[in-house]
């Protein structure tokens, strides 16, 4: 039992590249308006196998873990339930910033984080901690910014294979 009270009821995650159980993320179905999307700048995404499938993949896995308002914060990259603050990799983090999700969707999926945090950049126009923490940032705002990030990556994709 951690230092907080709370249980422990999951199991630790194996290590290495093996077992990993399939995962279903669902992206909201409703597109958000082509005047909320920016591209995000092809000279500021590196290329090959950090590229643009990888960026959306790790985006789509941060929305995902922060999809219900729940499991959202401000203030710090992780919380754990009783709102201590926790690195984003810690298996007690159950709350995440924008940034926070992000890093610790990276981290599952063994990806870099520095495409998606361009990618939300592009977005907000401004550093993605100091946005996620205004005081007045709602997590429908947060969700947003992740879908139009995502629409702008795959827009990104089908232009460059065309």
């Amino acid at each position: 039992m951690p230092f907080d009270g709370m249980p422990i009821i999951e199991k630790p995650a194996p290590k290495g590249g093996g077992g990993h159980s399939p995962c279903v993320f669902i992206v909201n179905p409703s597109n958000p308006p082509a005047d909320k999307i920016t591209s995000v700048p092809g000279w500021r995404a590196k290329r090959g196998p950090e590229g643009v499938d990888s960026t959306i993949a790790v985006l789509v896995r941060a929305r995902a873990l922060i999809a219900e308002e729940r499991n959202w914060c401000k203030l710090t990259f992780a919380r754990g339930w009783g709102h201590i603050p926790v690195p984003p990799r810690s298996r007690f983090a159950r709350r995440f910033c924008a940034i926070g999700a992000v890093k610790r969707a990276a981290s599952e999926l063994l990806l870099p984080t520095q495409n998606a945090r361009i990618a939300l950049e592009a977005q907000t126009r401004r550093e993605v901690e100091r946005w996620n923490d205004d005081r007045l940032r709602t997590h429908a705002e947060v969700i947003a910014v992740f879908d139009s990030a995502i629409a702008a990556l795959e827009k990104t994709a089908i232009s460059e294979t065309a």
